[in-house]
């Protein structure tokens, strides 16, 4: 077998993609922005790995004519590869593109998905490579180091070709965002997966703020209008490929939390909305947000009061989340003694 290394790097590259790009698509911090830097850079070195990877394909199809159903798993395998790559990459260069309603960035991450799934599959069929002689060892890893090193040049290279061809895609976010609508009301409207309940009944609409607190609130928005004194201008950066910096008004967790009287054994606090969609967070991080009642412009001259599809009567506001962390149509903040860990990684409603 010709370079039997290229096969065990391709799945520690993709491996390292599925790593990345996870961490990237639920992390907003600025100072995780090196996680995404790194998915680009291996993008890039699974580009020049491909063309090595070519010519293995090519002699091993010139001598096995026959198809079977391990062959068959290849190509689809292939397909979803050079698709997933393509989408990237494609995105990077001129996005925001979408595609039957679907962003390309979006496209990507589900063609993504059963592909891992389907290149640990072909590891398993193909684990004897391990111990061909060349597989292993200081060749695999100089040969990794050369790919990690053409990736980077790579990335480098394209990325100061963009900015000087003035493509869209030199002006995206650390996240990949592209913006859309910053200090204006006409900001995308969006949920996560099925979370679209009716609008809200403003007068029989409740905040509660219960769990591991000395006293219990149940607040109505009237109630809430008069506490509103805090502000915050945030980035909500949607998974979806798209961000939107708006200056969010309202109420301060952390002055809920005071009134509310958080007790020693507290640890984490989850925002639930009334359709029951629900995040959790660190009790630290939870008391920095915002539940926002409406945003204003840009000179905080002109205030409007949160749309039903932003998440009306309050959202939660929180820097450095995913805009599906900021829940909307927020009506119960439960105190809990548990860890934020205690959640699915990813919503799942």
């Amino acid at each position: 077998m010709k370079r039997p290394w290229v096969n065990l790097l391709l799945l520690v590259l993709l491996s390292i993609q599925a790593v990345t790009g996870y961490l990237g698509f639920t992390n907003g911090r600025e100072t995780a922005a090196w996680i995404l830097v790194l998915h680009g850079i291996i993008a890039y070195g699974l580009v020049l790995l491909l063309f090595l990877k070519a010519t293995i394909i090519g002699d091993a199809w010139r001598r096995k004519k026959r198809w079977t159903g391990r062959r068959a798993g290849f190509v689809v395998v292939l397909v979803l590869l050079c698709l997933t790559l393509l989408s990237g990459l494609l995105w990077t260069f001129q996005g925001p593109l979408y595609l039957g309603g679907f962003s390309l960035v979006s496209l990507h991450i589900y063609i993504a998905v059963p592909l891992m799934l389907l290149m640990f599959w072909h590891a398993w069929h193909m684990r004897f490579i391990r111990r061909v002689p060349g597989a292993t060892g200081r060749r695999l890893f100089l040969s990794g180091l050369a790919t990690a090193l053409g990736g980077l040049a790579l990335w480098a290279a394209v990325g100061r070709a963009k900015a000087a061809a003035g493509l869209t895609g030199a002006a995206r976010r650390f996240t990949g965002s592209y913006e859309t609508g910053s200090f204006t009301p006409d900001f995308p409207v969006v949920s996560w997966i099925a979370d679209r309940p009716p609008p809200v009944d403003m007068t029989v609409w409740r905040l509660r703020v219960e769990g591991a607190v000395e006293r219990r609130l149940s607040l109505s928005y009237d109630e809430l209008v008069a506490l509103a004194q805090g502000e915050a201008v945030a980035a909500l950066d949607c998974t979806g490929g798209w961000y939107s910096v708006q200056r969010w008004r309202g109420v301060s967790v952390g002055d809920l939390l005071a009134r509310a009287g958080v007790q020693p054994t507290a640890a984490s606090v989850t925002f639930e909305a009334v359709s029951g969609y629900r995040r959790r967070f660190p009790l630290a991080e939870a008391a920095a947000a915002l539940l926002a009642l409406g945003t204003a412009d840009e000179s905080g001259a002109a205030y409007r009061s949160l749309s039903h599809g932003h998440g009306a009567p309050v959202r939660l506001v929180l820097p450095g989340r995913r805009g599906m962390e900021w829940v909307k149509w927020v009506t119960v903040i439960r105190v809990n003694e548990g860890g934020a860990l205690w959640q699915s990684p990813l919503p799942l409603q």
